[in-house]
């Protein structure tokens, strides 16, 4: 955990929060976040003859199968971001008690609407499980 006079405290709370759905909760888990390669090029494998006729087929089906792929990505994502059994909501009569309990609680750093539950739980002080990777995607 980094102290609050880390300059990069805010910004690491709020990799690990972006990072909450894979179960990220190291500094390396969120450096490998960072520096993961990109998804495949779609077109990569598309042998080009220079027939201008021929050559829009094969690189139409290949960008065809990228938005698929991506697609099917998609929806398993907005699956996890969606189900509703694995977060829960606190409120407040106002937004400034709600801020007000964000900052005397050391929260402020991770966000001020949704906070991911390891970061809170790690400023918190709550010793977590190790998670199922296997429930959790």
């Amino acid at each position: 955990m980094t102290s609050p006079e880390d300059p990069n405290a805010a910004l690491l709370a709020q990799l690990k929060m972006s990072s909450s759905v894979s179960g990220m909760k190291s500094n390396d888990d969120v450096l490998a976040l960072l520096t993961a390669e990109p998804d495949p090029d779609p077109l990569a494998g598309v042998e080009y003859t220079g027939d201008e006729e021929d050559d829009p087929r094969p690189e139409l089906g290949a960008l065809h199968r990228g938005f698929r792929e991506r697609t099917a990505l998609e929806l398993e994502r907005m699956q996890l971001a969606t189900e509703s059994e694995y977060w829960f909501c606190v409120c407040f009569k106002s937004q400034d008690d709600k801020d007000a309990f964000l900052a005397a609680a050391g929260l402020v750093v991770i966000g001020d609407k949704y906070l991911d539950g390891y970061a809170t739980a790690e400023l918190l002080g709550v010793t977590m499980p190790e998670p199922d990777d296997t429930e959790r995607g």
